[in-house]
């Protein structure tokens, strides 16, 4: 039975007013009406063999996806590896979602918690969700939560906020406005979120409001979800700094709570205890490393070594990392030589007077310009051009009035003396003169730096074209890319000019002035026709690479750590070749003093510990100041050198054995877990094919114009223009034209909201078969269910029963598959008058009889689920309250846990009742075979 072309169920009819009224049952939506009866129609024609192949196939797509532990990889268009459905599994059977990720760095933890925050999303766990990650990782996090799930969020930064906050704060609405409502899905950076205590020149007023738009207001906007990335960077030294004390505030405020890190330990138990608090307080109170019993509940950490990929072959390729010396040659490189000497001089002489004056800025720039003259000659040409144009603008705007005020700036009293005068005069002329000074020496240097660039060819950059045509004719691929990291833009844009006009290469340049769109549109170039991508280090962050395996280093940092992140870009998840990575420096004393310290020795040592160079392991333990230190060991003082090495490495050494320890104090998902059978019940399913079939059948059935095209299919679904469709969401990352199509898309929901049971009004159609071969009885297929609130099983199955009494279960399937696929020949027919239809109430009492004992199974399985959540679920509540009791607001507090008591008590009241398991037994399908 119709009305307005959509299947229904009569429930009643009545006569007022000499009107006849009908109530109804809307099936697709359970809606119900009350109808003019004349509005109704019969089944009068019988169905087509597309809606049959359509509502079997939809209910064979039912019943996979019933069977699926984890809805999140299917809605992705990514295929999760092994290690990371784990980790997706053992997070959705946790008593509550709070849960370190510790896989190691390029293991895919992003990728982890984006399934984690789609499954919560598919079963309608979380609405809320709010991201804090390192400013340089906001556009990467959204790039890949909108690429591979499809996923929407806002970024908030810190300018983005302050602009709101200025906005709303003028605006006289009677309730205030929380700009932290505004979207339901946000990313934010750390810093831009940390409450101040005291900021310069700020009254108290303005820090209150200041933390009142970000903190405050965070926490009054009702997330059900936090995602901290990078959470070591918020452990902090104490529990005062800003950082944590934000991430405390969040963590006890919202109920669900993943956090991110690699290196969560650092090798200081009080940083890990404090951050794993941010999960649970109670359970990590005390001193001392926790136990791997305490941690199991909370981490999850996949061993890299043991990681496989979807063929079980290790997930990670070796690397050949090879460092290179390129030396001067006196013949080709004599002009080089010279200017290395001369301005190694004058950068020792100038911090050597900048120390002297404790001028540290100027210090700074002698050691900036030792760096540039080991990266090109072209890069510190322009860095001298800049300072000779500053020099001399300051040269000329010294007067007597500039200096005397310099002079009393200094605290000079002499003012008032007579000889004041001529103390202003005398600095005025030493200004003069010393500016004088340096600008005839670096006009001299400036001059010797063209005369290079006129004359000779960099040293390394005549090895770097040599080498690529090496390795080119070597791997037999004149198509190679080669990724090229400098520090420098100077030296950047002279390697693409060089390369481009020298050897012919197709060249794109990434650096930090660039947007992220403008630097994602640049990479895509790279992919697609480009053989040479030069990279800065703050462009090379948040961009993956690993379609190149050849990087060269063509100037080397101080931390060796930004080394392992540069060769990270394309040395991870994804990567089939070995990686090569090529560190060029100058052959010098002062680098290559530094660089045997670094790089070699202390590989070394990380080799001994049994340490992966590609570990977060040296972020956490170098710092910054030791490496520059050493440097400047080298440069100004060379016979101290070893000495103050060999300390630093000893230092080194000893915070690597505390990793080392802690490490081992971490739990990892059992190695025998991770099979390739956990990827390909993803890899290999066959949702995206049926998927197609079904709406293939459905256009066909309603007589809807489509087309096959090879990604997919072409067709105008009612409300919508024509366009192309895919069903493959992996293939759509490198065809973004045509739309992919998910259980999820509206499209697929509409489309299978057709797919409605029979109603005991329904005519039950005849099948006439080409062969005479079917045995004659009715087929029929049924939704099984058994839920409560809080559990549900349900399946699909399919009976035949035969005139002569017999069940066939093997036959019962295989017309369900041949239905399905339209792929059983004959044709479809109204019932023959001279016999009596079926009764569809009959075949459900042989159907009950039949499915009575997979009905008990599916009872008892619902009750064991739904014993588990009442214990989870009265645990839950403790945790939050405990949570919720630590929030230093009193009147967020107090108002959250009066809400809190109300949920528990309102759960209590309801539980038994809707606890009692509920039956459902209704008949998708049904046809009666005949012979004409």
């Amino acid at each position: 039975m119709t009305y307005h072309d959509k299947q229904v169920e009569l429930l009643s009819s009545r006569t007022t007013f000499g009107k006849s009224v009908s109530r109804i049952r809307v099936l697709a939506d359970s809606q119900v009406l009350d109808v003019p009866t004349e509005e109704l129609k019969d089944d009068e024609v019988a169905v087509s063999i597309h809606e049959l192949a359509f509502k079997a196939m939809a209910a064979r797509i039912r019943t996979e996806v019933a069977a699926r532990a984890a809805l999140a990889p299917l809605e992705s268009n990514i295929i999760p590896l092994p290690h990371q459905i784990l980790a997706l599994e053992k997070v959705m059977s946790g008593s509550y979602l709070r849960f370190l990720l510790a896989d190691e760095v390029g293991m895919g933890k992003t990728i982890e918690a984006g399934l984690i925050l789609k499954e919560l999303k598919l079963r309608g766990v979380v609405k809320r969700t709010l991201i804090i990650v390192p400013v340089s990782a906001m556009q990467q996090w959204r790039t890949e939560l909108k690429q591979h799930f499809n996923e929407s969020f806002h970024i908030y930064d810190s300018e983005y906020i302050g602009a709101l906050a200025r906005t709303f704060s003028r605006l006289e609405a009677e309730n205030e406005i929380n700009i932290w409502k505004t979207h339901n899905q946000l990313i934010v950076s750390m810093d831009a979120l940390k409450p101040v205590e005291s900021r310069q020149n700020w009254s108290r007023e303005q820090i209150d409001e200041y933390n009142r738009y970000r903190i405050q207001s965070v926490i009054e906007a009702d997330f059900d979800l936090v995602i901290i990335d990078e959470c070591h960077k918020v452990g902090g030294g104490s529990a005062l700094v800003g950082r944590f004390q934000m991430a405390q505030i969040l963590c006890n405020s919202i109920p669900n709570v993943l956090l991110l890190s690699a290196t969560p330990h650092r090798g200081k138990s009080d940083h890990f205890r404090r951050l794993l608090g941010l999960l649970d307080a109670d359970a990590f109170t005390g001193d001392g490393m926790p136990t791997i019993p305490e941690l199991e509940p909370y981490v999850i950490r996949t061993d890299k070594r043991r990681s496989i990929d979807y063929e079980g072959k290790p997930l990670f390729n070796s690397r050949h990392t090879e460092p290179v010396i390129v030396q001067y040659d006196q013949g080709r490189h004599a002009r080089q030589m010279a200017l290395y000497e001369d301005l190694t001089e004058y950068v020792v002489n100038g911090f050597n007077l900048a120390s002297t004056t404790k001028n540290s800025s100027y210090g700074f720039v002698m050691i900036l310009f030792q760096r540039m003259l080991s990266s090109s000659t072209q890069a510190i040409l322009d860095a001298m051009e800049k300072r000779v144009a500053r020099l001399t603008s300051e040269r000329d705007d010294a007067s007597r009035e500039s200096v005397a005020a310099e002079l009393l700036e200094l605290g000079y009293s002499g003012q008032f003396e007579l000889d004041f005068e001529s103390k202003v005069t005398t600095a005025l002329q030493n200004t003069k003169a010393a500016y004088a000074t340096e600008l005839e020496l670096l006009n001299g240097l400036v001059n010797q730096a063209k005369e290079v660039i006129d004359r000779e060819l960099d040293a390394k950059l005549e090895y770097l074209i040599d080498r690529m045509k090496e390795i080119k004719s070597r791997e037999d691929d004149p198509d190679t890319k080669f990724i090229i990291f400098t520090e420098f833009t100077s030296t950047q844009r002279m390697l693409v000019k060089e390369l481009s006009e020298r050897a012919g290469y197709v060249c794109v340049a990434i650096n930090g002035s660039m947007d992220f769109e403008t630097r994602v549109e640049a990479l895509k170039t790279f992919k697609a026709k480009a053989q040479v991508l030069v990279s800065t280090d703050a462009a090379g962050e948040s961009l993956n690479m690993q379609f190149a395996h050849v990087v060269f280093n063509y100037d080397m940092p101080w931390n060796p750590m930004v080394i392992e992140q540069r060769i990270g870009r394309v040395d991870r998840i994804g990567q089939s070749f070995e990686v090569l990575a090529v560190n060029i420096m100058q052959g010098n004393s002062v680098d290559e003093r530094v660089y045997d310290v670094i790089e070699t020795k202390l590989g070394q040592i990380m080799a001994e510990l049994g340490i992966d160079k590609t570990s977060d392991v040296l972020d956490s333990t170098l710092e910054r100041e030791g490496v520059n230190s050493l440097f400047l060991a080298s440069l100004l003082d060379p016979e101290k050198f070893k000495a103050q090495s060999e300390e630093w490495l000893s230092d080194i050494k000893k915070k690597l054995h505390d990793y080392r320890s802690t490490e081992g104090s971490l739990p990892t998902i059992d190695s025998s877990l991770i099979k390739t059978t956990k990827s390909d019940e993803y890899r290999h399913s066959p949702l995206p094919v049926w998927l197609e079939t079904a709406t293939a059948s459905w256009l066909n059935w309603k007589g809807l114009p489509w087309s096959r095209n090879l990604d997919g299919i072409v067709a105008s679904f009612p409300g919508s223009v024509e366009k192309a469709y895919t069903f493959d969401t992996h293939a759509s990352l490198e065809n973004p034209i045509p739309e992919p199509l998910t259980l999820q898309h509206e499209v697929i929901q509409r489309m299978f909201s057709d797919a409605v049971p029979l109603t005991d009004q329904s005519r039950i159609p005849v099948f006439i078969p080409d062969s005479k071969d079917l045995p004659l009885g009715v087929w029929t297929l049924w939704e099984l269910s058994a839920s409560n609130e809080y559990a549900s099983r349900s399946t699909v199955y399919p009976l035949f029963f035969s005139d002569e009494g017999d069940l066939f279960p093997a036959f019962a399937n295989d017309l369900l598959i041949k239905i399905s696929q339209s792929s059983l020949g004959g044709r479809v027919a109204d019932s023959p008058q001279d016999r009596p239809p079926d009764d569809l109430a009959i075949l459900s009492m042989k159907a009950e009889e039949a499915l009575s004992a997979r009905y008990g199974e599916m009872e008892a399985l619902v009750l064991e689920t739904t014993d588990r959540i009442r214990t989870n679920k009265a645990k839950a509540f403790d945790f939050q309250a405990r949570q919720i009791g630590r929030i230093g607001i009193e009147s967020i507090r107090n108002y959250r846990l009066q809400r809190l008591e109300s949920e528990r008590s309102d759960w209590i009241s309801t539980y038994s009742a809707s606890a009692r398991v509920v039956p459902d037994l209704r008949c998708l399908l049904a046809l009666r075979i005949l012979y004409e």
